[in-house]
């Protein structure tokens, strides 16, 4: 897949994962939220505090168009189509971006370079790298169990791109890629990442270990974050980072 049938697919994905109710299951959301507010107001005390909440979720849910617990567990189109071209049960996409007041061409060298990710990818235990395509991952799982797996280069453009996938037999299957952009007005440069993975357990193994906050999507933009911090001021200074906000989203 080439970078840009990835990025615009990754666009098509976005709108899809956002409007993930939709007609006769959007009205019946505003319904029954309804009559759940109706009955919290003829209930009153806790019950009836309960029975508002719910049908407040259940009304913002239809009129938003939007169910997170419904995002997390059902595959969305581009999902289902990574399945499909790597053979895959399921799974799971997710993708991040951040801007670093750094040049791309400077950005681009130091990702490149493999051996430098675990300086900021707190799960990287370490990379061996072999030859400018193969390199051999050592990570840490959501129950802190050791995970390893191959990875192989698919394809670059110098400064701007680079594509990855893990061999067959990888512990955890993964692909991703990630483009560096000139920012406007001079701003830096944009660092846009997506990881796609095969989630341990399907689609429940991806749910506990986001509940978790160990799940590869959630430490993604965590490095993210990090990555920012340790090109802009040399080096990792606090855990502060991790709770700022960050444009990024599940697809």
């Amino acid at each position: 897949m080439t970078s840009s049938r990835s990025e615009s697919k990754l666009v098509a994905a976005r709108t899809t994962s956002n409007n993930n109710v939709k007609g006769l299951e959007r009205a019946a959301s505003i319904a029954g939220g309804a009559m759940c507010v109706t009955q919290g107001f003829r209930k009153g005390g806790f019950v009836g505090l309960l029975h508002l909440v719910v049908g407040g979720l259940m009304i913002q849910r239809g009129a938003s168009g939007h169910c997170s617990a419904k995002q997390m567990i059902t595959p969305n189109p581009y999902e289902k189509q990574v399945a499909r071209e790597h053979h895959w049960k399921t799974a799971k996409a997710i993708s991040s971006s951040i801007t670093i007041n750094k040049p791309k061409e400077e950005l681009y060298r130091f990702w490149r370079d493999f051996t430098n990710l675990p300086s900021f990818m707190t799960h990287i235990a370490r990379i061996d790298v072999f030859g400018d395509q193969h390199s051999h991952w050592v990570a840490t799982d959501a129950s802190g169990s050791s995970v390893e797996w191959d990875a192989t280069v698919t394809e670059e453009r110098p400064n701007e791109y680079i594509a990855w996938a893990s061999d067959d037999n990888a512990q955890i299957r993964n692909s991703g890629w990630v483009s560096f952009r000139d920012a406007p007005n001079g701003l830096g440069t944009e660092v846009q990442t997506l990881m796609a993975y095969e989630p341990p357990g399907g689609q429940v193994g991806h749910v506990v270990a986001k509940l978790l906050q160990k799940d590869p999507g959630t430490l993604a933009r965590n490095d993210l974050r990090r990555l920012k911090q340790l090109m802009e001021i040399g080096e990792l200074t606090t855990n502060a980072t991790q709770n700022k906000p960050l444009l990024a989203g599940g697809l």
